[in-house]
């Protein structure tokens, strides 16, 4: 299963989007999102925090994780969004180890929650306007590539 994911990450860094999208992605409606990740094929199912906020769940090209929304007026017109990613590892991965990870990556971060589980994260303002299709396409190209060394680092 890791070969794949590897191989369905490099393709997404030399692969143009599938679909060439002419709105600018946005993070305040839910809808946008969730457009852009089912036009990439992705597998998408739209629910709330626990707050209320609008949260994504996602499939991406063996990839699984959760959207959260950041920035947001009653919950509604948010402005950032955090891809999250999480593992129930018991304890098993050392925190100097996530530390060095975070020294050694500039945008994704690592931590290992009071439960022991190891996380990872990483945020994207998308203000007002938002960004094209083509450059939240290399941030999710980012993500994945991201969460698949995270994976290796922690022997998932």
């Amino acid at each position: 299963m890791k070969f794949t994911k590897h191989i369905a990450v490099a393709a997404l860094l030399v692969a143009s989007p599938a679909v060439v999208q002419a709105q600018n992605v946005v993070a305040k409606s839910a809808s946008s999102l969730e457009r852009f990740f089912q036009d990439e094929g992705a597998e998408v199912d739209a629910t709330v925090d626990n707050v209320g906020d609008p949260k994504l769940d996602v499939t991406y090209y063996g990839n699984e994780f959760s959207v959260y929304y950041y920035g947001c007026d009653d919950n509604r017109n948010c402005d950032a969004v955090q891809f999250f990613s999480g593992y129930k590892t018991d304890g098993s991965v050392r925190l100097s180890k996530i530390n060095t990870w975070n020294a050694e990556n500039r945008y994704a971060r690592a931590y290992i929650s009071d439960s022991g589980s190891a996380r990872i994260e990483m945020d994207i303002y998308l203000g007002d306007d938002g960004v094209s299709a083509d450059d939240f396409a290399a941030m999710v190209s980012l993500w994945s590539r991201s969460m698949s060394e995270f994976e290796d680092l922690i022997d998932w």
